[in-house]
């Protein structure tokens, strides 16, 4: 980590996924790059710069005495400042023009595939049920409650007598209230972040990699606030809500949109480091997954990118929200 945290408000405006990335899916990657974006909750597109995108009111922020509180978004930083121009080298030389190159791309995956909102609102939703769950049993009878205040009482966690037990399991039970999670802190997150990096970075290194060149006339690759695209390999599997794909199984596959002009795809059981052209139509798949694995927005170049539609035809971004509005 560096030394060196970022001042002002920078320092509390932090990016899950990093402003070099987004550069290379607008028309420039100048200071004032513009991205057209479509939002999928307002269901509305506008044009703005990356500035502006994919970022949290200290999201990586820590509560670490002796420490500066951005300390870790500090050393996001750092690694973001080899990777903008390992991202350029990428475009100019159309494959990866070095193993360096390589890695800092395939760290931004690991990065992105386990820090984002969605996986910490999960997170959040996963340990609020199970404090309900907890409530719910300690209400299951007179005898349990009665002997769990006891106890509690008896730590030194609550004080006087409790409620009647009557009064306390239709307050349960009703649910008018909430839950606010202590192991949920910022501080918490991030923690839980860097443990889960080190464990995906390999996961992602073992897996063969090709990066799939877009034709120029197409509009080219989207990218999304969750660009991270885990599948099944079986299609009859995609559409399981029992079992989902994991990183570290194999008959699965990663697409991972690097620029507009290319985009990777891994998996276990393929060569490393081919470079191939793909049809305009392979783009529009690819695209389309981006954006059914978005978290809210998806980000391109303009509207002039393709995806594939209900029917199977090449659609063109313009008519995105149509989709998402169900007309």
């Amino acid at each position: 980590m560096t030394t060196n945290p970022p001042k002002g408000n920078d320092a509390r405006n932090h990016h899950y996924v990093p402003q070099c990335y987004l550069k290379g899916f607008a028309r420039n990657r100048s200071k004032n790059a513009q991205l057209f974006v479509v939002d999928t909750k307002t269901k509305r597109a506008f044009v703005t710069t990356p500035r502006n995108l994919a970022a949290q009111r200290d999201f990586n922020r820590v509560e670490i005495p002796g420490h500066d509180p951005n300390i870790v978004e500090a050393g996001y930083a750092d690694l973001e400042a080899q990777l903008a121009p390992a991202l350029v080298r990428i475009d100019q030389h159309g494959d990866f023009y070095s193993e360096e190159d390589k890695a800092l791309v395939l760290e931004l995956i690991a990065l992105l595939a386990t820090r984002n909102p969605g996986f910490r609102e999960a997170r959040r939703q996963a340990l609020e049920k199970i404090y309900k769950i907890v409530g719910g049993m300690v209400v299951s009878t007179q005898e349990r409650y009665e002997s769990q205040f006891g106890q509690a009482r008896a730590a030194g966690y609550l004080k006087g007598e409790p409620l009647p037990y009557e009064e306390m399991r239709e307050f349960i039970e009703s649910e008018r209230y909430t839950v606010e999670v202590p192991s949920t802190s910022p501080t918490s997150h991030v923690a839980t972040e860097l443990k889960l990096l080190a464990h995906m970075r390999d996961l992602i290194h073992r897996r063969g990699w090709t990066l799939l060149r877009a034709p120029s006339h197409c509009g080219g690759f989207v990218t999304s606030d969750h660009p991270v695209v885990l599948e099944w390999d079986d299609p009859e599997r995609m559409n399981s809500k029992i079992y989902s794909p994991g990183f570290g199984l194999r008959s699965t596959t990663i697409f991972f949109p690097v620029t507009k002009h290319f985009a990777l795809h891994g998996h276990f059981d393929q060569q490393d480091g081919r470079t191939i052209q793909i049809n305009e139509q392979g783009v529009a798949a690819i695209n389309f997954k981006v954006f059914l694995h978005a978290h809210r927005q998806i980000y391109a170049e303009s509207e002039r990118f393709g995806f594939i539609g209900v029917n199977g035809e090449i659609q063109r971004g313009s008519a995105l929200l149509d989709l998402i509005a169900g007309r």
